[in-house]
């Protein structure tokens, strides 16, 4: 009876086993699967919305950005509430058209309002912070917009996205803001994005010495789909070089009209 029973048990195991394994073997292949999340980064320097034909038209500003799907967007020369922007809140605005998230950033007070920096999300913003950059006397306060974001299809992850506009009037204001940015974002465990108007050419010495902890997505030595941008450019996406990033399509976007700057666009990957 006992010698049956246990040849029933074995014959039952030998059955089923191959089923077990094939689920385990199926859930570790569907695991392996999981798309890596694709992030498609817009920097946008938009001239509080002023176009080249000296208009300012904030729904073509929002229409220039929205054909190209960006789930993230650093935007520098936006104002708050000014005058010569009709006492608009322009982020909240393009947020709305876009239908994103946002935040705005704060660097000088203007004509009774604010202007700064923002960023447009696809994802929840989970925190924030505005911080100046450096020297303490500077022609025009320049800062630096850092936030946490959720990327939901990423399994959980966070990464630090930030925009930035570094000073016009000296190589030496934008040295030393440059080695504030690498400070404040070159450590911690979160992939960071640094996107801005650098205003310094992609030889700049300074540019050169950040680009020890940092990679320009128009690199060409990432190959495929990268597009080099003009090398009299000074607008800038870069990717911290100790993350997993991969770089997809880089291009500048050629919008002679709607901003003195083009907008530089980029796919990546983690």
């Amino acid at each position: 009876m006992k010698t049956t029973r246990s040849v029933r048990l074995w014959m039952l195991c030998i059955l089923f086993f191959p089923l077990f394994l094939g689920a385990l073997l199926a859930k570790s292949v569907q695991a392996d699967e999981v798309p890596k999340p694709v992030l498609r980064i817009m920097c946008y320097n938009i001239r509080h919305c002023r176009g080249m034909d000296d208009i300012v038209n904030l729904e073509r500003t929002g229409n220039a950005i929205k054909k190209w799907k960006p789930d993230l967007v650093a935007l520098q020369e936006v104002d708050k509430n000014t005058q010569r922007t009709n006492k608009t809140d322009q982020t909240k605005l393009l947020a709305e058209q876009l239908e994103m998230h946002f935040v705005f950033g704060k660097a000088i007070p203007y004509q009774g309002g604010e202007y700064g920096l923002a960023i447009l999300s696809r994802f929840p913003i989970l925190e924030h912070q505005m911080i100046l950059l450096p020297p303490e006397v500077q022609q025009e306060q320049r800062g630096v917009l850092i936030a946490k974001i959720g990327i939901p299809d990423a399994q959980g992850k966070v990464i630090r996205f930030a925009s930035t506009h570094l000073s016009v009037a000296s190589h030496e204001e934008r040295a030393v803001q440059i080695e504030k940015i690498d400070t404040l974002l070159s450590e911690g465990s979160e992939p960071v994005i640094v996107a801005g108007d650098f205003n310094t050419r992609p030889e700049n010495e300074s540019v050169v010495r950040f680009l020890k902890n940092w990679k320009d997505v128009a690199d060409p030595a990432w190959g495929k789909n990268v597009t080099p941008l003009s090398p009299r450019r000074i607008d800038f996406i870069f990717l911290r070089s100790k993350d997993s990033w991969e770089v997809l399509e880089s291009r500048t976007i050629d919008d002679r009209i709607t901003s003195d700057h083009m907008p530089i666009f980029s796919v990546i990957t983690l």
